[in-house]
C-alpha cells in the first residue's frame, strides 16, 4: 500500500446465508460441535467507484439450482440457511443501494456461497483471476459439481461483463509486505488490491484494502478460522478433498499466518469467521444512500 492514499474507502460486511460444519472437520484441534458459517459479502464504498462487493453470499438461487441431481448433492453436503430478506442486494436495497447501483462485484472464486447472488446485479462488471473461471466453465456437470461449481448461479451475460484478471490487464503495484510482493490495483489509487491466494480453488484471490478503519486483507476461503492462521493449522483431510492443490494452501497459510506476526495492525478478516468479521462494521451502521 502507500502512505497516503488518494481516496478513502468505506469497508463493511453483510452476511448472506450461512451452513453449519463440524469443528473438527474445519479444525482438527476443535471438537465435533458444529461451527456456524456465516457467507459474507464486503461491501466497499469508493469515493469514485462506487459500491463494490467482494464475493456475494447466497441467495434463493442456489436452492433452485439444487432441487434435481447431481447439484442435489450440494446441498445435502452443505445444507444452507438463507432468507430472501438476507440476500445482499435485499440488505443493499433497504439502505437505499439499488442492485443496478452496484459498480463491481469481485469474486475470490467460484464456489457457490461465494457467487450465489452474482445474478441480482445487473449492471455490475465482473473482476475475478481468468484461470478460476477458465478452468470450471467448460466441465461437464459432475466435474463442475466436483469442483463446487453451480454454472447456473451466474447470469448469461457473465462474460460480456467480465473484466478478468490476467498477466497485463491490470496494473500491478508491489506491496510493502514480503509475504505478498505483487497484486493488482483494482480502483486506481491503491486503496483496494487483488492478490493471489492459492490452494483452496483455483483462481483463488483476496483483497488487501485501506479504508477509513485501516488495512485489511480479505482472505475469503484462504482460512476459514482465524485459528486456522494463528496456529497454522490446516482442515481436516476430509475437508481438503475439495482442494484445488494442498501443498499451495499450507503455503498461502504459511504466509498469512507470517503476515499476521510481521503487520498485526492489518487485519485478516477470513470471510467465515463470525470472530474476525466482528472487526468490521456491518454495512447498515455505515452506509444509507436515498
Amino acid at each position: 500500500m502507500v502512505e497516503t492514499p488518494m481516496a478513502t474507502v468505506t469497508l463493511s460486511t453483510l452476511e448472506a446465508g450461512h451452513c453449519f460444519h463440524p469443528g473438527k472437520v474445519v479444525l482438527p484441534s476443535a471438537s465435533l460441535k458444529p461451527i456456524r458459517f456465516p457467507s459474507s459479502v464486503a461491501v466497499i464504498d469508493h469515493p469514485t467507484q462506487g459500491i463494490v462487493l467482494f464475493d456475494t453470499g447466497y441467495s434463493q438461487k442456489f436452492h433452485e439450482e439444487t432441487r434435481h441431481f447431481p447439484n442435489r448433492f450440494y446441498a445435502l453436503i452443505t445444507p444452507v440457511t438463507i432468507d430472501p430478506e438476507q440476500t445482499a442486494a435485499r440488505q443493499l436495497a433497504k439502505l437505499g443501494v439499488r442492485p443496478q447501483d452496484v459498480s463491481t462485484v469481485v469474486l475470490s472464486h467460484f464456489h457457490a456461497d461465494h457467487v450465489a447472488g452474482a445474478s441480482d446485479f445487473p449492471k455490475a462488471k465482473y473482476i475475478y483471476l481468468a484461470q478460476g473461471y477458465d478452468v470450471l466453465k467448460n466441465l461437464g456437470d459432475f466435474g463442475a459439481l466436483k469442483a463446487g461449481f453451480l454454472r447456473g448461479l451466474l447470469p448469461s451475460d457473465f462474460e460480456s461483463r467480465s473484466q478478468p484478471l490476467e498477466s497485463g490487464s491490470f496494473r500491478k503495484v508491489s506491496l510493502p509486505y514480503p509475504e505478498f510482493q505483487q497484486g493488482w490495483d483494482l480502483m486506481g489509487d491503491e486503496t483496494v488490491i487483488a492478490v493471489e491466494l492459492p490452494g483452496h480453488a483455483v483462481g483463488h484471490i483476496g483483497l488487501l484494502v485501506r479504508s477509513d478503519r485501516g488495512e485489511f486483507l480479505l482472505a475469503g476461503d484462504a482460512c476459514w478460522l482465524d485459528k486456522s492462521y494463528q496456529n497454522e493449522e490446516t482442515p481436516s483431510a476430509l475437508a481438503q478433498v475439495i482442494f484445488s492443490d494442498r501443498k499451495a494452501y499450507r503455503s498461502t497459510l504459511k504466509k498469512i499466518s507470517s503476515l499476521s506476526r510481521s503487520h498485526p495492525d492489518l487485519k485478516i478478516i477470513p470471510c467465515h469467521c463470525e470472530k474476525s468479521l466482528e472487526l468490521l462494521p456491518k454495512t447498515h451502521e455505515v452506509l444509507k444512500r436515498g
